[in-house]
C-alpha cells in the first residue's frame, strides 16, 4: 500500500507560489454590490497552467470585515445570489468555478489537457476512485483551484482573514483546503466525507472489507481523514433526508476534529431538510462568520447531551442536558424509528415532559409499540441566536412502556401543525439551491373556509411518513385527504420511489372555494410512461403541489 497518500503527505509539495496574473474581465453593480468577473492562473501541470474563472463581490461603500471563499457543488458554478447575500453581511466574497467545461457556459475554469479529468463532465473514475494515487484525482485539482483562490484573495485584499464555505462536493474540498492552508474558519455544507461508504448504512452488522484502491481513497480523499488535521474552527451544516449526504456519519467526522479547535466548532442539522439548510442553520452560519471574521464575542455552546431513559411512571423519555454556560431559549427533540437509511427517515417532534431549574429537560418518546430501534436528535437555541445540536442517540428498544403508541392511519391533521412535512421543491426559492433564509417559504398552517385550517407551502409539500412503521399503509389501503383551493385548480399528488427514482403522479381537478375530499387508489398514480403504482409501500416520498393557493388536511389511509 505504498501508494496511499495521507492528508499531510498529499499537500507537502503542492506549489502555490506561482504568479497568478489576475485579469478583470467585466464589472457590474447590482443592489449596491460590485461584482467583478475575473480570471487568474492556478498550478502548472506540465501541459500548461490552470486558468481559474471566479467572481469577486464587495460593497464599494463599506469596508469589509474579511472575505468568504465559496466553493460550489461540483455540478454547479458561480451563484451571484449567494455572493450578494454574503456581501450584505459586511464581507467581501470570492466564488470560483471549478467544474470546468459545461454545456451552454462560456465563463469557466480551463484545465490543461493532461488533467482533463478535472472537468466535472469528464471526471470518469478520477472523482470516485483513486486508481493510482490521490494526486491523480479530480479532487486534487479542485483543491488546487481553492489554494490559488486563497492566494488571489490575499493579494487582492492584503489580508488572510478568510473563511471557507463549501456546498456539497465544495464542502468536501473545504476539509482538504483547511489542512493544506490556514483559514479563519470553515463551513462545510452537507459534506462530511465517508464517500467510500456511500450506500452502506453505518448500522450494518457485518464488518466491511475494502481493497487497496478504497484505502487509497479513504486515506487521501475522504474528509473524515482530514478532520483531525484541520487548522481552524469548523461549523458543519447538515441536511436530513438527503440522498447524496449521510448525516448519520456527520457527527463521526465532527468528533474527529482535533482538540485545539473542536471547542470552537459546532454541528447543525436541518431536520426534514429534504436536501436543504434551514433558517436556524443559516443564522448559525452568520454568527460563526461574525465570530471568526469580525472577531466578535459570539458564544458557541457545547453540543447538548441526550440520554434515553425510563421514568418512574414507565414512560420512555429523552433527558436533555444543555451547556449551561449560556442562556437557553428553546429546546426541541426529534424522534425517528426503525429506518437505517438516513435519507428515508420520518422525524416526529417530541412533546416536553418537564423542565428543571438547571435547564435540564425531559421529553416523551412516544414510540410505536412495534419499534425496535429509535433515533433521537436534540437542538438547543441560546439567547444569542446560536443553535447547537446533539450527537444522534441510537438505541435498541425492548419491553413495554406506558407511552407506547398503536398504529395510526392518520398521516396528517391540522392538529399536527407543520410536523411531518417539508418543502417539496428544495431548489427554486433556496439561495444557491440549498439555503432557506426566510421562514415564510416553509410549510405553515393556514385558515380556509368555515374556519378550517390546513397545511400550505408555495413550493409544494413532501413527507417521508410512508416510511414510518406506525404510519405505513396496509395492503390495499387507499390514500385520502381533504383539499381546499382558493380557485378551481389541479392539485398534483405524487409518490416518488426513492429506490428506483420513478415518480407516480395523480392529478385531480379541485373546485375552488370549498373543502373537497380526494380518495386515491394506488393504481391511479402513474409514471410518464403510463405504468401504474402497484401499492403504497416503504421507500417512498409523498409530494403535493398546486398552482393555486391551497391547503390540505386529514391525510389518511382508508
Amino acid at each position: 500500500m505504498s501508494n496511499i497518500l495521507t492528508p499531510i503527505s498529499l499537500w507537502n509539495n503542492f506549489d502555490a507560489t506561482l504568479d497568478i496574473n489576475a485579469e478583470t474581465k467585466s464589472e457590474s453593480i447590482s443592489q449596491g454590490i460590485k461584482i467583478e468577473k475575473i480570471t487568474f492562473l492556478g498550478r502548472e501541470t506540465g501541459n500548461g497552467r490552470v486558468k481559474i474563472a471566479a467572481e469577486f463581490a464587495y460593497d464599494p461603500q463599506t469596508s469589509s470585515a474579511g472575505t468568504v471563499l465559496i466553493m460550489p457543488d461540483s455540478t454547479q458554478t458561480i451563484d451571484e445570489g449567494l455572493l450578494k447575500f454574503i456581501v450584505k453581511h459586511c464581507y467581501s466574497a470570492l466564488m470560483v468555478d471549478y467544474r470546468g467545461e459545461w454545456q451552454d457556459c462560456n465563463f469557466y475554469t480551463e484545465y490543461p489537457a493532461d488533467i482533463d479529468y478535472a472537468n466535472t463532465a469528464k471526471c470518469g473514475r478520477h472523482k470516485d476512485y483513486v486508481d493510482t494515487n490521490a494526486q491523480q484525482t479530480s479532487w486534487y485539482e479542485w483543491v488546487g483551484v481553492g489554494l490559488y483562490a486563497r492566494k488571489y484573495i490575499i493579494e487582492r485584499t492584503g489580508s488572510d482573514n478568510i473563511a471557507l464555505l463549501g456546498l456539497r462536493d465544495g464542502g468536501e474540498i473545504v476539509w482538504k483546503l483547511a489542512v493544506a492552508e490556514q483559514f479563519s474558519c470553515i463551513i462545510p455544507v452537507c459534506a462530511a466525507g465517508w464517500k467510500a461508504y456511500a450506500g452502506l448504512s453505518k448500522y450494518l452488522a457485518e464488518e466491511l472489507k475494502f481493497d487497496e484502491e478504497r484505502y487509497r481513497f479513504i486515506g487521501g480523499i475522504d474528509s473524515q481523514a482530514y478532520a483531525p488535521y484541520v487548522r481552524c474552527p469548523a461549523l458543519m451544516l447538515c441536511s436530513t433526508n438527503d440522498g447524496r449526504f449521510d448525516y448519520d456519519r456527520a457527527y463521526d467526522t465532527f468528533s474527529r476534529i482535533n482538540a485545539t479547535h473542536i471547542a470552537e466548532s459546532a454541528i447543525s442539522y436541518s431536520v426534514r431538510g429534504n436536501s436543504n439548510i434551514g433558517v436556524k442553520s443559516v443564522t448559525d452560519m452568520l454568527l460563526f462568520l461574525d465570530k471568526h471574521l469580525k472577531k466578535r464575542q459570539v458564544f458557541i455552546p457545547r453540543p447538548a447531551e441526550v440520554a434515553v431513559e425510563v421514568d418512574e411512571n414507565s414512560n420512555l423519555i429523552a433527558r436533555i442536558t444543555p451547556d449551561n454556560q449560556g442562556v437557553v431559549e428553546t429546546c426541541s427533540v426529534y424522534l425517528s424509528e426503525d429506518n437505517t437509511d438516513s435519507a428515508l427517515r420520518d422525524w416526529l417532534s417530541c412533546p416536553l415532559q418537564k423542565k428543571t431549574a438547571e435547564n435540564e429537560q425531559t421529553f416523551f418518546l412516544n414510540i410505536y409499540e412495534k419499534t425496535a430501534t429509535i433515533f433521537v436528535l436534540c437542538c438547543v437555541q441560546y439567547s444569542n441566536g446560536f443553535t447547537v445540536w446533539s450527537k444522534m442517540a441510537v438505541k435498541k428498544i425492548s419491553g413495554k412502556f406506558r407511552n407506547m403508541q398503536s398504529r395510526c392511519r392518520v398521516l396528517y391533521s391540522s392538529q399536527f401543525g407543520a410536523d411531518g412535512f417539508s418543502i417539496a421543491d428544495p431548489v427554486t426559492n433556496a439561495l444557491a439551491g440549498i439555503f432557506f433564509t426566510d421562514t415564510s417559504l416553509l410549510p405553515c398552517v393556514v385558515e380556509k373556509a368555515k374556519g378550517i385550517s390546513g397545511l400550505y407551502c408555495a413550493n409544494g409539500l413532501s413527507t417521508y411518513r410512508l416510511n414510518n412503521p406506525r404510519f405505513a399503509p396496509a395492503s390495499g389501503n387507499m390514500l385520502a385527504m381533504d383539499v381546499f383551493c382558493d380557485k378551481t385548480a389541479k392539485i398534483t399528488i405524487s409518490v416518488m420511489d426513492l429506490n428506483t427514482g420513478d415518480e407516480y403522479v395523480n392529478t385531480v381537478q379541485v373546485v375552488g372555494g370549498v373543502w373537497q375530499n380526494i380518495v386515491s387508489e394506488s393504481k391511479m398514480f402513474k409514471t410518464q410512461n403510463g405504468a401504474a403504482l402497484e401499492s403504497f409501500a416503504s421507500g417512498m416520498k409523498l409530494q403535493i403541489s398546486c398552482g393555486s393557493e391551497y391547503a390540505i388536511n386529514n391525510v389518511m389511509w382508508l
